[in-house]
């Protein structure tokens, strides 16, 4: 298996794939790899939908502009964010977790955490009103995002190709095809499969245009 640097280094938005399935241990490795990813407060917002069966892939094809790979992958991933993760329930539990994991903090949040188990902390908590999940979907997205390239240099480290795909023309047409719940918000689709060729690698920007200012120490 690559190693972290070298899945970076390799990896390529394939959009050609061979009609081999991709068998269950790799897509279940994949999965851990998104399983595993950081969350802004560990609310692990990312959920995925498992697409193998060839109806389904077509339908995905149809509303991701035609694009004929989505079809051709051995398995399409349906990334997810839940928007539940942020209510006041799940905030409860990821902070009583953070106390039982005994994780460091410092500042405001580590005074918070002091006061967790306090009846005057648990009432202000509960007369808190629950999150709105429309301020929500871009901390949900974002996260959810960072569990999907985490899945995507798996895929490159166990020889697959991978294409993450924004290019979703009727997210409801989604919802529905796969049955996913109101309260879940579809991001992307990332179709994995053997690739047929492996692409020469795509220009990107140097360093120094990436930077805003110079690195600390440099000349």
């Amino acid at each position: 298996m690559l190693t972290v640097a070298e899945a970076v280094q390799q990896r390529r938005s394939v959009r050609s794939f061979k009609s081999d399935p991709v068998p269950q241990d790799m897509v279940i490795q994949m999965l851990e790899a998104a399983r595993l990813a950081p969350s802004g407060s560990n609310r692990q917002p990312w959920r995925f939908v498992v697409v193998t069966d060839a109806e389904e892939k077509k339908r995905l094809r149809q509303v991701c502009l035609d694009q004929t790979f989505i079809e051709e992958a051995g398995v399409v991933f349906v990334a997810c964010a839940d928007l539940s993760a942020y209510s006041k329930e799940s905030s409860h539990r990821r902070t009583q977790e953070f106390i039982d994991f005994g994780v460091q903090m410092s500042g405001q949040f580590a005074q918070a955490l002091s006061r967790f188990d306090s009846p005057e902390y648990r009432k202000m908590m509960e007369s808190m009103p629950e999150v709105d999940p429309h301020t929500v979907i871009a901390p949900a997205t974002a996260n959810t995002y960072i569990a999907v390239e985490h899945l995507v240099l798996m895929a490159t480290a166990l020889g697959l190709g991978s294409c993450w795909v924004g290019a979703i023309t009727d997210y409801a047409a989604v919802k529905t095809l796969l049955g996913i719940p109101e309260n879940v918000v579809v991001v992307a689709l990332v179709a994995v499969g053997y690739p047929t060729a492996v692409p020469s690698p795509r220009p990107r920007i140097p360093l120094e245009d990436i930077l805003l200012r110079p690195l600390p120490g440099s000349a």
